[in-house]
């Protein structure tokens, strides 16, 4: 009876695992764009390279990496364009303070033109 137990306990643990794996999966094929396809993300693609990928991702997600090493690993390989949301980094620094930049600039030219 213990056996049989035991049995069940681990071919349910089997189960969600392999469930976990899947939702993974679609998240991070969600998540990544193609970088054949402009705009269009792996899920979507067909395109050899993101064929490619989506095998990658799933070898990994079976090796045990998680979505964050997997998506700092394409990153590195495919430069963070790959990454719909990019990390703030030197290389982006522009893009996400440009603008800011550009509204305090904008906001001081004009307070000046008022105040005169």
């Amino acid at each position: 009876m213990r056996l049989l137990n035991l049995i069940i306990i681990l071919l349910s643990m089997n189960v969600s695992y392999a469930k976990d794996i899947d939702k993974q999966y679609t998240n991070l094929i969600e998540e990544l764009r193609c970088m054949v396809c402009q705009n269009q993300n792996l899920a979507e693609s067909e395109a050899p390279l993101a064929v490619d990928m989506k095998e990658k991702i799933k070898e990994m997600l079976k090796m045990g990496k998680t979505e964050r090493e997997i998506k700092s690993f394409l990153a590195e390989r495919y430069s963070s364009y790959i990454l719909y949301e990019p990390p703030v980094n030197t290389q982006n620094l522009i893009l996400w303070l440009g603008p800011f930049a550009f509204v305090l600039i904008l906001g001081f030219f004009l307070l000046r033109r008022y105040i005169k």
